[in-house]
């Protein structure tokens, strides 16, 4: 049986289990048309990202329904805002999603058993648990990315020096123990101290393309790819 879990806690946890049945379906990509007067078709731009997509979650409880079914509805609506989505049918990803609502369970006999749908809405990405691993680099490296999405890591970086990723170069003037460089929010940061005035950029934030090379001056660091999928 396939179980979910969810922001840390395990489905099982409340003897429900899923049947997998909509877990699967791909995210759409963001595209504006425009329709242009005399010329014949619409117009379109990517706005280069992929939407959220709400699914849909058949789960099934088979004993002490009522107990069950209570304990974990009301665990879910005490989850704040996206959390952590994982699936034994999956185990080597991970998504981000939000609890919407509960449909109405179907219930046997004395409320022993019963199956009911929940609805998530969920960040297009799959997360391999892959590219959360650090990869530690002091002089140079060429890394492969294992999917066909660009990925923007976390580095970790000690000292203070210059990291060269593709044909972006980041030179980090001041870092008293571990700075962190965040390509996805585009922040820098060593604990609470903004580290952003520290960082010089040329050639704007890295991004890991499918072949990359990588090199240090000055420093080390920690690289978090964050590599995913849909």
């Amino acid at each position: 049986m396939d179980v979910i879990t969810f922001n840390g806690v395990s489905f099982r946890d409340f003897n429900t289990f899923w049947d997998g049945a909509e877990l699967f379906s791909t995210p759409e990509k963001d595209v504006t048309f425009f329709t242009i007067a005399g010329r014949n078709g619409d117009l379109s731009i990517s706005n280069n990202r992929f939407n959220n997509v709400e699914r849909n979650v058949n789960c099934f409880i088979r004993e002490n329904f009522r107990e069950n079914y209570t304990s974990l509805v009301n665990y879910l609506l005490s989850c704040e805002g996206y959390q952590r989505f994982e699936t034994t049918k999956e185990p080597d990803v991970f998504q981000m999603a939000q609890f919407i609502s509960q449909i109405e369970p179907q219930t046997g006999a004395f409320l022993k058993y019963g199956s009911f749908t929940l609805s998530f809405n969920f960040k297009p990405q799959k997360w391999l648990k892959s590219g959360e691993q650090k990869i530690y680099i002091n002089n140079s490296l060429e890394l492969v990315n294992p999917t066909s999405q660009v990925a923007l890591p976390l580095i970790e970086v000690t000292g203070t020096g210059s990291i060269t990723i593709n044909s972006s170069t980041l030179t980090l003037a001041n870092n008293t123990s571990v700075t962190i460089i965040d390509c996805d929010t585009q922040d820098c940061y060593e604990g609470t101290i903004n580290r952003n005035p520290d960082l010089t950029i040329v050639g704007g934030f890295p991004v890991l393309k499918k072949e990359n090379t990588i090199s240090v001056t000055n420093c080390t660091i920690n690289l978090i790819p964050k590599w995913w999928r849909l």
